[in-house]
């Protein structure tokens, strides 16, 4: 999959987006003060382009899935914009948003609670169908076979409960669901996550597949490097509400520039050790998004940190073509990536 550009507009841009959840109740909200909020997402800026992969990844707590969530309108920001073809989602009246919802679909974490257990397969894929009154009552069922079908399942299952399903199976039919109404974008919020390895490898096989036949855009979410490696275009690192990283994944994956993303590159497996790189490891425990530290948010774990650090907030600037980093040591704009 290509990482370039080649001049594109991007299909989805986010600008300045922020979510603060306020506190307000409780004994923290009392120790903290009549404004305190969990700042899960804070001044991310990023652009999704027509049909590549940008993978979103970060430990959990880092706001990957808020952001996700903001993409799609599904919550309200504290500040920003979600550009959508050029047109904000958040000024969108009621017959645009319509229309970007059909667009726009997202395919959730856990297929064991992300489809309704009273209902049977068929009718929760034609759900979409019916909301837009797509076609008549004949023509959305042949549309559920042909989708069950795409997504490796047979027209038997559309009357099984997903009760009756396996893990792998659910997935698919939140696949399925996610493309009845042919959307251009999809946010995937860790597919794979609670599947076995070997569900996952097909899953992901499933979705690059999907990607190719119908020019899919995908945001994907997840807290597993490993599993973009092969499957994103481009890869943004988040830590506590930030974006740290972005680059084009095999740049990011031959030479991780930001401290952070280097530590989440020690934790991949490799079955060579040979070709191991073992980066210092942080200290002490990540830090709450209730009360960030000052200056970097990374920095009062972060092996190389500087006495700027802890004062001075580092911007996501551009170290080479195509790539961002947030970190005081590329603050000069230094070209070349130090030694590791």
């Amino acid at each position: 999959m290509s990482s370039m550009t080649n001049g594109a507009q991007p299909l989805l841009r986010a600008r300045g987006l922020s979510k603060y959840f306020p506190l307000e109740s409780g004994l923290l909200a009392s120790l903290r003060g009549a404004k305190a909020a969990v700042k899960a997402v804070e001044s991310v800026s990023l652009d999704v382009y027509a049909g590549q992969t940008l993978a979103i990844v970060g430990e959990s707590g880092s706001g990957k899935s808020t952001l996700g969530r903001l993409l799609l309108r599904l919550l309200q920001p504290t500040t920003g914009q979600v550009l959508y073809k050029g047109a904000n989602i958040f000024d969108m009246r009621r017959t645009e948003l319509r229309a970007f919802r059909r667009q726009a679909q997202i395919i959730l974490q856990d297929p064991y609670a992300s489809l309704n257990p009273r209902m049977r397969i068929g009718s929760i894929i034609r759900e979409p169908l019916d909301i837009y009154a797509e076609g008549s009552k004949t023509a959305r069922n042949k549309r559920v076979d042909v989708l069950l079908e795409r997504v490796g399942l047979t027209s038997e299952h559309a009357r099984a409960y997903p009760s009756e399903l396996s893990g792998g199976q659910r997935q698919r039919v939140g696949i399925a669901a996610a493309l009845a109404l042919s959307p251009q974008i999809i946010i995937a919020d860790e597919p794979t996550s609670s599947l076995d390895v070997s569900v996952q490898a097909q899953t992901l096989n499933l979705l690059s597949e999907l990607q190719r036949d119908f020019n899919l855009t995908y945001v994907f979410i997840t807290h597993d490097l490993g599993v973009v490696q092969h499957f994103s275009d481009r890869v943004a690192v988040m830590y506590l509400g930030k974006i740290v990283e972005e680059a084009a994944t095999e740049e990011l994956f031959a030479a991780p520039q930001h401290p952070y993303t280097q530590v989440l590159f020690s934790a991949i497996p490799t079955p060579d050790p040979s070709r191991r790189v073992d980066w210092e490891l942080p200290q002490g425990e990540p830090p709450s998004p209730l009360d960030p530290p000052s200056g970097c948010h990374f920095h009062p774990r972060c092996p190389q940190m500087t006495a700027a650090c802890s004062s001075i907030v580092p911007k996501l600037k551009a170290t080479v073509p195509n790539r961002r980093v947030a970190c005081l040591l590329y603050e000069q704009a230094a070209t070349e990536p130090r030694p590791m």
